[in-house]
């Protein structure tokens, strides 16, 4: 039955840092309450002047979605919450959408995408959100145009701040982790006592063959946003992921949702070079490279340590 058993993710103080982003961005966000006339105009051209659902897949609604994302790349994007912002969604398209454009990732491969979910009639569903997005001009500032500059900086400080405070408590509450599991163990030397996984140090990813690393280990750590916008462009490049982790792909390939998803993952002589399931990064679809040889083990740890990243 062990094959049943699966321990629960340790929880990790600095693994809401998006969360205290958004909070500082969404804290500051002007929001304009509609007048009826606003909302029935919008129900109307949702088509839901019967009934109100999800614009974006049909299931019942439980909120009010951004339409346009308030938050982009960790900064306001500069749209406000009002009407013209704003459609009926459900918990689950409004957690899946994020950031992204709307379309974009209606029709993309994103967990809980409509696409992904196999939702019926999504054509119509996208010329009714296009007659929302062409309705009314939405309001777009100029934040750091019209707010106080000293205000502004301190405010991002201040955000700064707290990211710079969980990181070195995420340092500490590892350390006190560790030694309370030595006390649980007793003596972890002990032939008879099983060191969890956690604390035998990076040693046990070089007994991981490479391609299970990338898959895994790698994917989440890309997923997870630690590394810059910059360094994810260069590995849409040959010369760069051959130069970090001596491939002969590119690391990354960007998802083009207009074309054949089946033969993105192939090379021009129709061999598979990409894992099929993409990878999600800042809100952006891409294919990662799936020839991996174990002389690129090396490579692939040393950039992760040298990054300061932490192996998931």
């Amino acid at each position: 039955m062990t094959q049943h058993f699966k321990m629960p993710v340790p929880v990790k103080i600095n693994g809401r840092s998006s969360s205290i982003t958004n909070s500082f961005i969404n804290g500051i966000i002007p929001c304009i309450p509609p007048t009826e006339k606003e909302v029935n105009e919008v129900l109307t051209l949702l088509g839901m002047k019967d009934a109100i659902k999800c614009a974006y897949c049909g299931d019942r609604h439980t909120e009010w979605d951004h339409f346009r994302p308030l938050v982009q790349n960790k900064r306001p994007t500069g749209y406000i919450s009002e009407i013209h912002n704003l459609v009926p969604a459900c918990g689950k398209c409004n957690q899946s959408k994020g950031n992204s454009h709307w379309k974009d990732w209606m029709v993309s491969g994103a967990k809980l995408s409509p696409y992904t979910r196999g939702v019926q009639d999504l054509a119509d569903m996208i010329d009714r959100l296009d007659a929302f997005e062409k309705w009314s001009t939405p309001t777009r500032l100029g934040f750091e145009d019209i707010v106080d500059s000293d205000i502004w900086e301190e405010h991002w400080e201040n955000c700064e701040r707290i990211h710079k405070l969980m990181r070195e408590s995420q340092i500490l509450s590892d350390k006190i982790r560790l030694q309370l599991q030595r006390h649980v163990l007793k003596d972890p030397s002990s032939e008879n006592q099983v060191i969890p996984q956690e604390t035998q140090g990076k040693e046990r990813y070089y007994e991981k063959k490479v391609g299970v690393i990338a898959n895994t280990s790698l994917r989440r750590l890309l997923e997870s946003n630690q590394v810059s916008l910059e360094e994810i462009n260069r590995f849409t490049t040959a010369v760069y992921s051959k130069k970090i982790f001596n491939l002969g792909f590119p690391l990354l390939k960007p998802l083009d949702h207009t074309s054949d998803i089946k033969q993105q993952v192939k090379d021009e002589k129709g061999y598979n070079r990409y894992y099929s399931r993409p990878v999600r990064i800042m809100d952006k679809d891409y294919y990662l490279c799936s020839q991996w040889y174990e002389p690129s083990k090396k490579n692939l740890v040393k950039w992760i340590e040298l990054k300061g990243l932490k192996l998931i």
